[in-house]
């Protein structure tokens, strides 16, 4: 029986020793497990879900958006009014227009300025070459290709002179120019000097006998108010040595002509501006009847059935102490004629629409204001 017993409690302490084994055994983590981390819930807000146990959690963050572009500050809202005065009106603001110039209402008529060019005085060392008379043709084809100016031919303006006991030498006298521009409709004479042309030749290569020239030159122009003979202005033009580069045969030739033509560029474009400000007018050469006939038609650019204002010719303003021309004043209105034919080189005829009275020499004026 002491036997019995002592088998039974060994048994017992080896079944309690194994037990106690395996109880530790299965706190050790398994093979290939990698033993995770706990990690503590994030702190969130406690929601129960339909009766299930409170949870607490968040939720991912999102990515956050890109930055929007910076954006100007708005204006501050308008001061509300002091009490016991009422608001001020607000015009709604309307965008901004560029700045421009309106055309003249002269040149909207389309009607052409009368200019008779002169030539001009050669003041360069190259006394021989006709200079002078080339600068002043260039420049005349240059103005008549713009098509808003009519240049006279000297030997017509000449020849118009001369049946008035007048030289065409002699314009340069103010009397004879407002002559001029009474009987001919001429509204301003170009005059002007040729100077410092230079010129620098040498040799394309060493290898080569063919000559390269450049070239520079210094073009006056003088601009006359046919009607008071006054001087308008004096535009000056240079040319840069870079731009008149020629070779070959004949080159120091071309190269002074580019160098003018440069001189020019310089010069057309501010005395058309100035030609534009001086009033298109002309005068009634004939009178038959109630047929009218100016010196302007066609080439000045009027139209059949233009209408045309005339006025009887004003006074001359001469300055006191300057005794220069200030220009004439506006006569009175004698009526109107419309344009019914375009004839000749450059003459129109007209029917009395209003008025009586007409004479020659009266102005003719465009009715554009």
């Amino acid at each position: 029986m002491f036997q019995y017993k002592s088998e039974f409690r060994g048994s017992f302490i080896l079944v309690t020793a194994f037990l106690f084994l395996l109880a530790s055994c299965s706190s050790l983590p398994l093979i290939g497990k990698k033993e995770g981390k706990d990690k503590k819930p994030p702190e969130g807000k406690t929601v129960t879900i339909e009766g299930m146990e409170q949870v607490k959690g968040v939720n991912p963050p999102k990515a956050e958006p890109p930055a929007p572009p910076p954006k100007r500050p708005s204006p501050p809202p308008p001061s509300s009014p002091p009490p016991g005065r009422e608001a001020e009106s607000k015009v709604a603001s309307v965008p901004t227009r560029p700045f421009y110039s309106p055309p003249l209402p002269s040149f909207q008529a389309g009607f052409r300025r009368k200019v008779v060019t002169l030539d001009f005085e050669n003041k360069t060392t190259y006394q021989e070459e006709k200079i002078g008379e080339t600068a002043a043709k260039r420049l005349n084809d240059r103005l008549e290709a713009t098509q808003r100016v009519v240049t006279m031919d000297q030997a017509v303006v000449s020849q118009a002179l001369k049946k008035q006991a007048f030289s065409f030498k002699d314009l340069t006298d103010p009397s004879v120019t407002k002559r001029a521009n009474r009987t001919l409709g001429i509204q301003a004479f170009a005059l002007g000097t040729v100077a410092d042309v230079s010129l620098l030749s040498s040799k394309a290569s060493e290898t080569s006998d063919e000559e390269v020239s450049f070239a520079t030159a210094k073009v006056e122009v003088r601009l006359i108010d046919a009607s008071t003979g006054n001087l308008l202005r004096t535009f000056i033009g240079r040319s840069p040595i870079f731009g008149t580069k020629e070779a070959g045969q004949n080159s120091r030739g071309k190269a002074v002509l580019k160098a003018i033509d440069l001189s020019l560029d310089e010069i057309a474009d501010p005395l058309l501006r100035q030609l534009d400000l001086l009033d298109w007018t002309t005068t009634i050469a004939r009178i038959d009847g109630d047929s009218l006939y100016i010196n302007a038609g066609k080439q000045s650019g009027l139209r059949i059935g233009d209408t045309l204002e005339v006025y009887q010719p004003g006074k001359e303003i001469i300055h006191p102490s300057t005794n220069l021309s200030l220009g004439w004043t506006t006569g009175q209105l004698k009526g109107l004629i419309r344009i019914t034919d375009l004839f000749g080189v450059d003459a129109a005829a007209g029917k009395v629409v209003e008025g009586k009275g007409f004479a020659i020499d009266d102005v003719v004026k465009s009715t554009a204001k």
